[in-house]
């Protein structure tokens, strides 16, 4: 629910910004011309604030919106965006598509593309703790749990048609991000993500890393699949597409049909006007991409915290939060995400080592804040 990697990036490329995501953290407010926060629930957005902020703009003076997450659960919110603003990036029928089990399974089916076994709902004799259950809109992982017994039972048929079961396969999180105009793909890179759970999210997304070091059959594998269902659905722009690789074999797992969290880990100076330009058909220029790494990793309160404004955060941290007006310090509760750890290295396992490392610290930092509770 971030605008921060995508203002950076726009911002990087020449263009004036609105952002409108659930925090106004600190870069984003400096990069963008105006800033606007909307409230967000579990699965995005909430859609009467969003349309009132968006109704609030002068839509001739805007080329298009570009989003992020916050949508997968409700495409229908980005059909009443297009009302006031041009989309760019997939139409709400096609993330709608691309997020329903129903059609993203069978479009794997059809193009032969492997992925873990998926039940609407759960035979009343299998095994349920090797399944996961999991919602067609959510994201961060905060949708994800290990399936229960009572899951497979009658009461099945009061649950939201929304959710879905899938075999739990352990292996090797990677991801591809890439380009489609509808027709083919470029590849802008392979990543490597990691969790940060928790009891209660055993899935929460931790962080992720770029340029990956992955076998040349693991790289086929993912680029096939993503050439096959961009041109199964037609996708636009920048997505990214996740998968697990166990014993060799990439295993699809989903579509993110829209910019993804690991655009952050790309600087490179022409990735929003290729979203743009792909968001429009345009042919697909092949391009040098850098090779180092960059990896980012999500810091979130173990407990409830106190930060006082003034805090002195490392230039290595990103997403610092914005003490209200006369606000002296910053409350967050149990699990809330506070910033962002960054990190870039010659290569990955460097970057990502590195991150973790930067990760403890500013944990131990924050940790050292003396404060009376209040």
């Amino acid at each position: 629910m971030s605008a921060r990697p995508f203002v950076v990036a726009a911002a990087r490329a020449g263009y004036a910004v609105t952002a409108i995501d659930a925090f106004a953290d600190l870069q984003t407010v400096q990069v963008a011309e105006t800033a606007i926060v909307v409230n967000c629930g579990q699965y995005g957005f909430e859609a009467e604030a969003l349309l009132a902020a968006i109704a609030k703009l002068d839509a001739s003076q805007y080329l298009g919106f570009v989003y992020g997450s916050g949508f997968e659960a409700q495409p229908d919110l980005l059909g009443k965006v297009a009302a006031f603003i041009p989309l760019i990036g997939n139409s709400p029928q096609v993330v709608a598509k691309v997020k329903a089990s129903t059609s993203f399974f069978a479009a794997l089916e059809k193009c032969n593309i492997p992925y873990p076994k998926v039940y609407e709902a759960l035979p009343i004799d299998i095994d349920a703790s090797v399944y996961l259950k999991k919602h067609a809109g959510g994201c961060g992982g905060t949708h994800i749990s290990v399936a229960q017994a009572f899951d497979s039972a009658e009461l099945i048929s009061q649950y939201d048609q929304q959710y879905y079961y899938q075999q739990w396969i352990k292996g090797h999180s990677v991801s591809l991000l890439f380009a489609s105009n509808a027709h083919s793909i470029q590849v802008i890179g392979f990543n490597e993500q990691w969790l940060n759970p928790t009891e209660v999210l055993p899935f929460r997304y931790g962080g992720a890393v770029s340029n990956m070091a992955l076998p040349q059959d693991i790289q086929q594998q993912l680029i096939t699949a993503a050439e096959k269902l961009s041109v199964e659905f037609g996708l636009l722009g920048l997505n990214s597409l996740d998968a697990i690789v166990s014993d060799g074999l990439v295993y699809v797992l989903e579509i993110n049909p829209r910019l993804s969290a690991t655009f952050d880990l790309y600087d490179d100076s022409d990735l929003m006007d290729l979203h743009i330009q792909a968001s429009q058909f345009a042919k697909l220029q092949l391009c040098q991409r850098s090779q180092s790494a960059k990896a980012h990793a999500i810091m979130y309160a173990n407990s409830v915290i106190v930060i006082p404004s003034d805090f002195a955060w490392p230039a290595w941290v990103v997403d610092i939060p914005q003490p209200a007006l006369q606000q002296q310090e910053m409350i967050f509760l149990a699990g809330e995400p506070i910033c962002t750890v960054l990190a870039k290295a010659e290569n990955a396992d460097t970057a990502k080592q590195l991150v973790q490392e930067r990760l403890v610290k500013i944990e131990q930092l924050l940790s050292r804040i003396d404060y009376k509770e209040t």
